[in-house]
């Protein structure tokens, strides 16, 4: 099936404020500078622990009381064998680069972002062979032939995907349903985030992933309101249902 590689225009920037807070459904470690388990007044960082699978074990790692270091994916629950999807971010919670791992080796596309979050270098690997570095220069070239391809195919009927009830109604979902954190407001952490997400043909959202991190328990807290979010009206292409991604800022403000 055919997926709309077209990121749509970012949504309406949300402002959130405080109300209450829920439990997170993952388990959580902390660990002290050396990565040692330690008692949460000494900890330095925050280990977040997801069972994807019975061979896919997700970990997100955190400055404690700061933003994502990483998402990293491994075939077992002590995180011996990396396996599935990798994100590094920056110190300031930003995407850095983000690919794929089989057996502990680097497979198929790695991507390398820019503090704006632009592509700047992609690489390809087959089961950690290298096969192709791409500087931005040949980035670039590749988008304008990409470009030119999409204008040659014509398409008819293109809708884009959109929450029932337009930008307004999302909005106010988005407003009724936030849960603001106890943790972050403990530790005076607010501010701005970006998240990216695909709505699917059925009209659900998923492969949600942080683009922009603040904190662990608001970045919990943004991931559930995009997964229990009401259905969408999916997008069309030549009058079949097909995938769009989609990327939605957040800005978390202090409770007034």
């Amino acid at each position: 099936m055919k997926t709309l590689l077209i990121f749509f225009s970012l949504l309406t920037v949300i402002s959130l404020h405080a109300q209450k807070s829920k439990k997170s459904n993952v388990t959580l470690y902390v660990f002290d500078k050396n990565w040692k388990g330690c008692k949460p007044e000494d900890a330095k960082y925050l280990g977040c622990l997801q069972k994807l699978s019975d061979t896919a074990y997700e970990w997100r790692y955190y400055q404690y009381d700061g933003p994502l270091m990483s998402v990293e994916t491994y075939k077992d629950k002590e995180a011996t064998l990396p396996h599935g999807a990798i994100i590094y971010y920056g110190a300031d919670g930003r995407m850095d680069s983000s690919g794929h791992t089989f057996e502990g080796k680097k497979n198929g596309w790695w991507y390398y972002y820019t503090d704006t979050l632009g592509l700047w270098k992609k690489e390809k690997y087959e089961i950690g062979k290298l096969l192709v570095s791409m500087d931005l220069a040949a980035i670039e070239a590749e988008r304008e032939e990409n470009k030119k391809k999409a204008e040659a195919e014509k398409h008819w009927g293109e809708i884009e995907a959109e929450f029932k009830g337009g930008t307004e109604d999302w909005i106010k979902y988005i407003q009724k349903n936030l849960d603001f954190p106890a943790r972050a407001n403990k530790l005076g952490r607010y501010g701005s985030m970006l998240l990216e997400f695909v709505v699917n043909t059925d009209g659900t959202t998923g492969n949600i992933r942080i683009l922009k991190s603040i904190e662990y328990s608001l970045d919990e807290e943004a991931i559930r309101l995009i997964r229990d979010s009401p259905k969408w009206r999916p997008a069309h292409q030549d009058g079949k249902l097909v995938k769009a991604y989609r990327k939605q800022p957040l800005t978390f403000q202090p409770p007034k």
